[in-house]
């Protein structure tokens, strides 16, 4: 269980206990004082739906009730941080927003209904949720630190790193210092640069890179952008930010790998040092359409689909040619790779040949396609966007479990 998990865990468990120490006072005996006793009692064994519905019929006969209320809103948070545990985003952001509403004075359950809005890529909606809860508790560093990833998310790094600097000061995680110092360096790297603007692109540029590169990669990022378009049905609405670095520079701020070609991290960054002819220019079309397919995974799905879904999609969309895959794995057979999760392990930079990851990736993706047709990613894609678990959504669209299609996998591979 993850750092994640088990806060959310520890924050039903502190719901459940802070309203069981609730006053209850009853004006007049009956129906209301037994709902009420009843929603606590559901509270205590974790039915938290079957506590908001007592403690919503007590409402219903004492609405004046803070103990009511305040449970209402507790069993809506609590049920809401559950589904949030099982990857269920949109039932999670239902059951917060109902916390909110019968709450509105909690900083927490704002802040909540933020985290969860950001996870499913509302940017706005997390936004006004975020501001909500600064508002009710201006010194909450966990809000400071949200805050600060949304302005990061939208492209105001000063912003940003001001927030995590208040969040940090306020007691954040250990983490915020590491936000910190990339977002320094990237508002160093990004003073003075160069900015063209498109229709979907904001392209900022270092002033040594060829203003006819920039001009070059204008088209190439339309052509990505229609081409994944077409395929995936869907775009994201907000403008794509894209980052044309030296390679120097590109290694400094992303801290990438020397073989890494560009990176999406909410912004497409490419080192394009060096470039000076259109033939060169036009090669960076696949790595390009890589790192958008990212941007547009973001914009369907920001959480929950495996890293081997993502980066095998991306390396289809790029070009990579399974059959030639396959031939050279038939010669050389991949070492370490006989799970999804080696192909994640692999991916991550945890050993093995990250391009022999890259190409299990995209296999599994061709599997999905030769057992079901391309429809199944796209709805895969969908469903996962809609906060179903992933797991879920793979075995009613391909028809198996994740682990009986990895054996199939595995054994396609050798």
């Amino acid at each position: 269980m993850d750092v994640g998990n088990r806060a959310r865990l520890r924050l039903a468990e502190f719901l459940v206990i802070s309203l069981l120490a609730i006053p209850v006072h009853v004006a007049g005996a009956g129906s209301f004082s037994e709902l009420v006793k009843r929603g606590f009692e559901m509270m205590q064994s974790r039915r938290f739906e079957e506590a908001a519905e007592s403690f919503g019929e007590a409402l219903k006969v004492e609405p004046a009730s803070e103990p009511a209320r305040k449970g209402l809103a507790g069993a809506w948070a609590a049920l809401g941080s559950s589904h949030l545990h099982a990857g269920r985003l949109q039932q999670s952001r239902d059951c917060l927003e109902r916390a909110v509403a019968a709450q509105p004075e909690s900083a927490e359950y704002h802040l909540m209904l933020a985290q969860v809005l950001f996870r499913s890529g509302e940017v706005r909606a997390a936004r006004r949720e975020t501001d909500q809860a600064l508002e009710l508790g201006p010194d909450n560093p966990a809000a400071r630190d949200l805050s600060g990833d949304l302005y990061d998310r939208e492209g105001q790094l000063s912003l940003a790193v001001a927030e995590w600097e208040a969040a940090a000061k306020s007691g954040g995680v250990s983490t915020l210092n590491e936000k910190i110092a990339r977002g320094r360096r990237e508002m160093a790297a990004e003073e003075g640069m160069g900015r063209e603007i498109s229709r979907y692109f904001v392209i900022l540029y270092e002033r040594d890179v060829p203003r006819s590169i920039v001009q070059g990669i204008l088209p190439l990022l339309d052509k990505a952008f229609n081409t994944l378009h077409d395929q995936l049905g869907e775009y994201p609405t907000d403008e794509i930010k894209v980052i044309l670095y030296s390679r120097t520079a590109f290694q400094d701020i992303t801290r990438a790998p020397d073989w890494s070609g560009g990176i999406y991290d909410g912004k497409i960054r490419i080192p394009v040092g060096g470039l000076t002819t259109t033939e060169e220019v036009a090669s960076l079309l696949p790595i390009l359409t890589h790192e958008m397919t990212h941007a547009f995974l973001y914009r369907m799905a920001p959480r929950g689909l495996p890293l081997w879904f993502n980066e095998g999609l991306a390396a289809r969309f790029q070009g990579w040619d399974p059959a030639m895959i396959r031939a050279w794995f038939a010669e050389h057979p991949p070492q370490g790779l006989t799970t999804l999760d080696d192909v994640d392990r692999t991916l991550q930079g945890r050993g093995g040949d990250v391009t022999a990851g890259y190409a299990a990736a995209l296999l599994a993706i061709g599997e999905i396609e030769e057992v079901r047709g391309f429809g199944a990613v796209r709805r895969i894609i969908s469903g996962v966007g809609a906060g179903q678990p992933f797991e879920e959504v793979f075995r009613d669209e391909v028809r198996m479990d994740v682990a009986e299609f990895q054996d199939r996998w595995s054994k396609g591979m050798r």
